[in-house]
Formats: C-alpha cells, sequence, structure tokens
C-alpha cells in the first residue's frame, strides 16, 4: 500500500501548522485525497482533523500542498478537473470535490540559491510574487511580438490604399480586421495589467515591488503603442 499522509490540525494565534504522518495502515475512505504534482503523488488524509471533507478551505488545503511540495503559497495553483480553484476561503464543496477526488498541484519549487539571489531577504513568497510579475510581463510582450509587425503592416497597407468613405454599420473587411488584431491585442494587454494589480507587495518585499512598477510600466508602453497606431487608423476614417 502507498504511503498516507494523515493531517492533524495544531492551530496558535499567529499561524496554523500542520503536521504528517507517514503510515502504511488503513485509511479512512471518505476522508481522503489524491494530490499530484509533477510525477510525485500523494494521498492525504483529513480523517484526524475533525471536519469533514467538505468543510475544509482552499487555504488550507494549499498550506498542506505547501508543506508537501515546497511551492510558495503565492506561487501555488491547485486545479480540479478543468476548474482553477481561487477562493481561499472557499470549503472543498464548492467544487464538488467528493472523498478520492484527485488534485492536481501546479507551480514551480525555489532553489535556496535562486531565492537568495532574487529576493530582498530571501523569502520564497518574494520569489513566488516575482515569478508571478515576470510572468504576466513576458506573456503580454510574447503576444504582442508575434502580432505586431503584422499589425503594423497591415496598417500601412491600408492607410496607403486612400480608403474610401463608409458608415459605420458598412466598415469594410480589410478596415474590420485592423479593429479586431486592435482590440484582441489591447485585451491581452488589459488583461496583464489587471493581474499586475492584483499583486499585493508587502513594503518589505523591495524587489518585488521594484519589478511590479517595471512591469506596469513596460505593459502600458505596449498599450500606449497599440492606441497610437489605432488613433492613425481612426483618424483616416472618413465618413459619407
Amino acid at each position: 500500500m502507498s504511503a498516507v499522509f494523515s493531517f492533524f490540525w495544531r492551530l496558535t494565534a499567529a499561524v496554523p501548522k500542520r503536521l504528517f504522518r507517514v503510515h502504511h495502515q488503513a485509511y479512512n475512505p471518505n476522508t481522503i485525497l489524491h494530490i499530484r504534482w509533477n510525477h510525485e503523488s500523494y494521498t492525504i488524509d483529513f480523517n484526524e482533523g475533525g471536519k469533514a471533507l467538505g468543510e475544509i478551505r482552499l487555504k488550507e488545503l494549499r498550506e498542506v500542498c505547501k508543506v508537501l511540495t515546497g511551492i510558495p503559497l503565492g506561487g501555488l495553483r491547485l486545479t480540479y478537473g478543468e476548474a482553477t480553484m481561487k477562493d481561499d476561503n472557499a470549503p472543498l464543496s464548492c467544487w464538488g470535490i467528493k472523498p478520492g477526488a484527485k488534485i492536481v498541484v501546479h507551480g514551480i519549487k525555489p532553489t535556496k540559491e535562486d531565492i537568495e539571489k532574487s529576493t530582498t531577504n530571501g523569502d520564497p513568497e518574494e520569489y513566488a510574487l516575482i515569478l508571478r510579475i515576470q510572468g504576466s510581463l513576458e506573456k503580454a510582450q510574447e503576444f504582442v511580438a508575434e502580432h505586431r509587425s503584422k499589425y503594423e503592416a497591415d496598417v500601412e497597407t491600408y492607410l496607403a490604399s486612400n480608403p474610401a468613405p463608409f458608415s459605420p454599420q458598412e466598415m469594410p473587411q480589410p478596415r474590420k480586421r485592423l479593429q479586431d488584431t486592435h482590440g484582441m491585442i489591447s485585451e491581452i494587454l488589459l488583461q496583464s495589467l489587471l493581474v499586475l494589480d492584483g499583486v499585493t507587495c508587502p513594503p518589505e518585499y523591495e524587489v518585488a515591488r521594484v519589478k511590479r512598477r517595471e512591469a506596469v510600466r513596460e505593459t502600458q508602453k505596449l498599450l500606449d503603442i497599440m492606441d497610437g497606431i489605432n488613433t492613425r487608423v481612426k483618424a483616416s476614417d472618413k465618413r459619407p
């Protein structure tokens, strides 16, 4: 039989702590979850926690997964089926999780060297925030790089064609394609800004705070460039 991690509660006034015991005795099938991370699999028995499985909150499960994987909470994401589990205060019953369910852990376990090199004071949670910030910026930059050249070329071709007047209800296809492309790129950049806006960096996370400001500035710069191109196109619009 595979090893089972029994889950115990030991709550302190400040931070809840969890203890695990590896054993090979029979476990309660009504209180277990299967956790998968990369090529590792764990079975967790919540039988001794004093709660029904559905009453366990996501935050508590995430803390358990942090202990098992070494991934900082700020960079740890759980999925059940196709759904990403987001609300830390919600009980597992909100996702329809039943005994024996399989939960997948996503995230990167940082090395000690990575943390010390990249953070203010060696806090792995700051490292997780930095990865999240960098990931959002890189996603935006890569998306713009993929579409920008063609968009700019299509804009120049359209403007050089001296487009005929049209009514808003009869926008020609070349013009509509430009509008759709601008909308698509802008949406990705606005989503990136929303992600960055949702990153809360405590005052002591000096490196993360700097990274966040830089990422916002770079993303906004890309958005301004795309909006500038779109302004040129709109200026060429003629009404009959």
